[in-house]
């Protein structure tokens, strides 16, 4: 049932702007990006360790951390589901997608990840054995490129985060352009940034650490 899709390797910067802000669409309307697919709602439901290492990890500015996420697009409704391994290795973010089948609604996707195929299938069994569903995030996302194809960009809004889907959740006000490039690529992309007066947005953000930290404070967790 499980299918390898792909590893990608790419890096990654992300630009954070509040609610009420709409200069993110005069950078993309003047620097030419161009839409590349339809919106899409996208879901993700994170796993982690019952100490929540991977957070800290991010939080530590550790090198080498990575996410562990079931992702899919837009409703279930019979479509695919991805298990998603995210990586980032000192600068770089590596991401591996397997797809782990289709399902016809949440409730029998959770009853796939409750269940001892799932728990003991190579996706999780080769981590640490306390690994459990913490938080799903669900997000509109954009996107688009430049013509020249070296640079993607997403735009993410509308964030929710649920403490139990479909109930207990918080609403982000940010919306987070994320500029997606390869390695060989880095200095038209520095180059760009620097054009556009980007640098002072520039941020390290992780909707999944965000997302621990905002229920935390919120005291629904």
């Amino acid at each position: 049932r499980i299918k390898f899709l792909m590893i990608e390797n790419r890096l990654e910067k992300k630009f954070i702007y509040n609610e009420g802000d709409l200069s993110h669409k005069f950078f993309i309307l003047n620097s030419m990006f161009k839409k590349t697919y339809s919106q899409r709602k996208i879901n993700s439901i994170y796993y982690d360790t019952q100490s929540h290492k991977d957070v800290w990890d991010n939080i530590n500015g550790f090198g080498n951390r990575k996410k562990l996420r079931i992702r899919w697009y837009n409703e279930i409704n019979n479509s695919d589901v991805f298990f998603e391994e995210k990586k980032k290795i000192n600068f770089v973010t590596q991401k591996v997608v397997k797809k782990i089948g289709k399902f016809q609604n949440y409730n029998e996707l959770l009853k796939f990840l409750d269940s001892e195929k799932f728990h003991n299938s190579d996706l999780i069994n080769k981590y640490e054995k306390n690994y459990i569903k913490t938080i799903f995030i669900q997000y509109e996302r954009n996107y688009y490129e430049l013509p020249n194809k070296k640079l993607r960009l997403t735009v993410d809004r509308n964030i929710k985060i649920f403490n139990q889907f479909p109930k207990n959740f918080l609403n982000l006000d940010e919306t987070i352009l994320e500029l997606k490039y390869d390695l060989k690529n880095s200095d038209f992309v520095n180059n760009f940034v620097k054009e556009q007066n980007l640098n002072d947005r520039n941020k390290k953000f992780s909707k999944y650490v965000y997302s621990f930290i905002s229920f935390n404070d919120s005291g629904l967790v």
